[in-house]
């Protein structure tokens, strides 16, 4: 079976094992170490939502010169939310 085209996003993927190999594992970089969560979280994002969501890790990661995640960049969303709803 060929391989499915990745369209216009195939160049922002990260392999996993690329990021250990470029000095720094998700985890400390994505700064989700050692946090011992409780719960797991699911997201249905559309298309058009989770190509947002790569651009802005991709432009982050140019920006800042580390490794982010899409868990950091939702649980730091999140916790501004929450923090601007009193929650």
């Amino acid at each position: 079976m060929a391989a499915r085209p990745k369209g216009d996003l195939g160049d922002l993927a990260v392999p996993k094992g690329e990021s250990e190999q470029a000095g720094g594992g998700a985890p400390e970089a994505g700064g989700i170490a050692g946090k011992g969560y409780a719960h797991t979280l699911s997201l249905r994002l559309t298309a058009d939502q989770y190509r947002r969501l790569r651009l802005h890790v991709r432009a982050e990661e140019d920006r800042t010169g580390r490794r982010a995640t899409h868990q950091a960049v939702i649980e730091a969303a999140l916790v501004e939310y929450l923090d601007r709803k009193g929650g």
